[in-house]
């Protein structure tokens, strides 16, 4: 068994962990694209990706676990595009009845069935000129996959127990955190609606994914806390932080959030977040990073330091407005390595 206080552990910890903790207090949140943060290159080939499709019409779906932050990929894809202006609705199709399914996107008039006391426009309806997005598609019906299949190819609703057809110009976003492809093998959803639904496919990558963006995230987060409580927390145990790298956090952003807002509210003012502050399960994570770390190869590590090391490059030079001088004194490495570190990762001028 590994000695959990080896310093090979503490010492990916603190590389990752990257920029000084002495910046933590009073700083801006880490690099961050429309609220998403992360600097790593599944994140920068994402960002990439929405920049290029969110001024177009094209009907995408995002794939991605539960936490991952779906909504907020939806969201940007329209924030920016020349629908900003107009509604952004949705709609989650997980634990809907059919019928009711159908009633809340293509609306419903007076009568229609018990309890529709009024006429209900819909959403597909309100979502006129703007942004449709329909979160967790594969839990839709068969019927329901037809009805929506058809509004695609028509661009056209009637309303439950109407007669009337109405015209709807919306862009269509959907997202699923189960793989779309696999209930068509399954045969639980339709090969032609995939079809349509997927014509620009995003996918967002799990927490666990993205190693090189936890020091980011976690002080994005802990900087949300502080803000909102006034209270300052002097930075980060390297203990702490080799379990907060460690862990695998199943329940993605949502779960990190969580664990950030406890580590701060917990935190007595002043001092730093030491491993008493975790949940239980983080806690039993310093042994398990340092196995893990041990059987890791050396080519997978490099890798993941020199992730997590371009990040912080990139974001102390935010930070100084690229000044190279006073980045250097952040990361705490003189100015001629910081400046061959730029020319490695080829990092030019980062704007504020």
């Amino acid at each position: 068994m590994v000695d959990p206080t080896e310093p090979k552990a503490f010492e990916l910890a603190g590389r990752l962990w990257g920029l000084r903790q002495e910046v933590l207090d009073e700083t801006p949140a880490g690099p961050a694209f429309c609220g998403m943060v992360g600097e790593s290159p599944l994140m920068r080939e994402l960002y990439r990706k929405i920049e290029m499709v969110a001024s177009t019409d094209v009907t995408v779906l995002i794939e991605g676990e539960t936490g991952t932050g779906k909504n907020l990929v939806a969201q940007t894809l329209h924030d920016l595009s020349s629908r900003a202006s107009r509604p952004f609705v949705s709609l989650s199709a997980s634990n809907l009845q059919e019928q009711l399914f159908e009633s809340e996107l293509f609306g419903h008039v007076r009568g229609a069935f018990s309890g529709a006391h009024q006429d209900h426009e819909g959403l597909a309806r309100a979502a006129q000129g703007g942004t449709l997005f329909i979160d967790e598609v594969r839990e839709i019906s068969a019927s329901n996959q037809a009805r929506l299949l058809r509004f695609l190819d028509t661009k056209e609703v009637r309303p439950v127990g109407s007669t009337r057809t109405h015209t709807v110009d919306a862009r269509i976003v959907t997202a699923t955190n189960r793989s779309l492809q696999e209930g068509v093998r399954a045969g639980e959803f339709r090969e032609d609606l995939f079809y349509r639904l997927r014509v620009v496919h995003l996918r967002v990558p799990a927490v666990r994914e993205r190693l090189e963006d936890l020091p980011l995230l976690i002080q994005a987060n802990i900087n949300r806390f502080c803000h909102e409580t006034g209270k300052r927390v002097a930075g980060i145990t390297t203990k702490a932080m080799t379990a907060l790298l460690s862990y695998a956090y199943p329940g993605n952003l949502g779960e990190l959030e969580n664990i950030a807002r406890q580590m701060v509210y917990l935190c007595p003012h002043g001092r730093p977040v030491d491993v008493s502050l975790l949940p239980d399960p983080v806690k039993a994570s310093p042994l398990q990073a340092t196995a893990r770390v041990e059987a890791t190869s050396d080519l997978e590590l490099d890798r993941l330091v020199a992730g997590a090391e371009e990040a912080a490059i990139r974001e102390a030079l935010r930070r100084t407005q690229s000044n190279k001088s006073q980045a250097a004194k952040l990361l705490g490495i003189s100015r001629n390595t910081l400046a061959a570190k730029m020319e490695k990762y080829e990092i030019g001028t980062i704007n504020p």
